[in-house]
């Protein structure tokens, strides 16, 4: 009985992972404007957390705890998994705490609950937007209290800055505006290492250090979501854990590199193994990919597709045993000049 309560311990969080990730995953094959999405690891599964925007003013929240829905320009929220947004009562003031923190705004079980402006115990502004419960969500401004001058304008995840937005000083001068994620500037070059592994959407340089990414929840690599992508990078002996590979429909992607002993669990003495599989699939503008020796030693498939400005292939090296993709057949399929 209790190893029974063990395994459900471990196995409720995952399913609630797998489900929440196929919503993800639904969500993206819609047509939307921009994401600003990151992509984490728990355990054995990855998923996706962050912002996307389907409109000008509709905001999608997605995170473990649930999804939000709001519409930016009518103020109204639209969804929140698990409760019934017509229950929420408009216009209400609610005192948080007995220090005169209040809430005046969109509530639910006397909470915040949706649109509606948050006041401290002087009476001053300190955030007016989109909230649930104590986290600010979606969408948002925050002031300085000193001054009432906007502090924060812009996307919001979990009660951080996340998307679009704008940083002002206490004078009202742009301090950034632009992309922001967890709470930072959003960075477009990302070197991945054991430090730092979080993934995002509007990536245009990824390099990942030496012997990085080798833990057991690397099971799989889908690039598919970082539309921005130019420039792809792995250094050598990484990502041994990862079965399948997934380069599909980059349309900015042009170069992608990959060191010695990556992708390879075995190293040297390589078996067939039937469920690792590289896939490049539609990347329009991709001119060069280079492959280490031993990389991909023990991949059975190598499905290159549709890459109409391939110029360079380069796998292993000239007279050595380089054992890439030892066991796969190679079938290159283009209609491009360059391949024939």
């Amino acid at each position: 009985m209790k190893k029974c309560e063990e395994e459900n311990e471990v196995l409720i969080p995952l399913v609630k992972i797998l489900k929440y990730q196929e919503y993800c995953e639904w969500v993206l094959k819609k047509d939307v404007e921009d994401s600003h999405l990151m992509m984490c690891k728990n355990g054995l599964c990855s998923y996706h957390e962050g912002v996307i925007e389907k409109s000008h003013s509709i905001v999608t929240e997605l995170c473990l705890n649930g999804v939000i829905e709001v519409d930016t320009a009518s103020h109204k929220l639209l969804r929140v998994d698990g409760e019934d947004v017509k229950r929420i009562e408009h216009n209400r003031v609610v005192d948080l705490n007995d220090n005169g923190e209040r809430w005046e705004g969109d509530v639910l079980n006397n909470q915040p609950y949706g649109w509606g402006v948050l006041y401290d115990s002087e009476n001053r502004r300190t955030y007016e937007g989109f909230r649930i419960g104590e986290v600010n969500v979606c969408y948002g401004r925050s002031y300085y209290p000193e001054n009432q001058k906007v502090e924060y304008e812009g996307g919001i995840c979990e009660g951080k800055r996340w998307g679009r937005g704008i940083h002002y000083d206490r004078n009202g001068n742009i301090v950034f505006e632009g992309e922001w994620m967890n709470n930072e500037p959003l960075s477009k070059r990302v070197v991945v290492n054991e430090e730092n592994q979080f993934l995002h959407s509007h990536i245009e340089e990824l390099i990942v250090s030496k012997n990085s990414c080798n833990g057991k929840e690397w099971t799989a690599l889908d690039l598919s979501f970082m539309s921005h992508l130019r420039v792809f990078e792995v250094r050598y002996e990484c990502f041994e854990n990862v079965k399948e590979v997934k380069l599909i429909g980059l349309n900015e992607l042009e170069r992608v590199e990959i060191g010695k002993n990556s992708f390879t669990k075995c190293k040297n003495n390589c078996d067939y193994n039937p469920n690792r599989r590289f896939c490049l699939k539609d990347c329009e503008r991709l001119r060069e990919l280079k492959i280490g020796y031993y990389s991909f030693s023990d991949y059975s498939v190598c499905e290159i597709e549709n890459v109409p400005s391939l110029e360079v292939i380069e796998m292993g090296e000239l007279d050595e045993r380089s054992r890439n993709f030892r066991c796969a057949s190679l079938e290159l399929k283009s209609d491009s000049e360059r391949m024939k």
